[in-house]
């Protein structure tokens, strides 16, 4: 028995099978995760943060909305629309919320803070990007507005389309 295990062949049969026992144990997992380079594509992303806690809390929703520049200002609905769910932290109201617009074809886009009501007619508009509303808050700008998003021919998605808005509706800019 002696030299039938110090014989080198079965030595080194017995290191080959013990390595490949121990390498196809291991925990290593040769799974590709790959990192985000950046926004979804199609889509434009950010932060909308009130400057008043004058929400109205039933009676309708808040809605970030996406227009495309030639349609500004509104005559009908949005291209896509994300909305705004008023929260509570320690009962107090908070002010910022993160929103993604989807589903946007390449094109400029004015994005909007609105307030739509459930029982239909006008949905006035608190708020557009570039029209920060808190210092301009008797301005035409919103007509006009001096920044959109845009969405690359290669679809790329847009990110840090923040903007301030009231959440008084009485103070709509439209």
């Amino acid at each position: 028995m002696k030299k039938t295990i110090l014989n080198p062949f079965i030595q080194t049969l017995l290191a080959v099978i013990l390595m490949f026992s121990v390498y196809s144990c291991s925990d290593d997992d040769n799974t590709v995760t790959p990192t985000p380079t950046g926004p979804d594509a199609k889509s434009i992303n950010g932060t909308v943060t009130f400057v008043d806690t004058n929400f109205i809390l039933s009676g309708g929703t808040y809605l970030i909305s996406a227009y495309p520049t030639t349609g500004w200002p509104p005559t009908g609905g949005p291209t896509s629309y994300d909305t705004l769910h008023i929260t509570r932290t320690n009962n107090v109201l908070n002010l910022s919320y993160n929103y993604k617009l989807v589903d946007l074809n390449p094109g400029s886009y004015v994005v909007s803070v609105g307030f739509r009501k459930i029982t239909g007619g006008q949905s006035p508009i608190m708020s557009v990007y570039g029209c920060d509303t808190a210092r301009f808050p008797y301005s035409m700008c919103f007509l006009n507005p001096t920044d959109s998003a845009t969405i690359g021919s290669n679809n790329e998605g847009v990110t840090g389309v923040n903007m301030l808005s009231w959440s008084d509706t009485a103070k709509k800019v439209y």
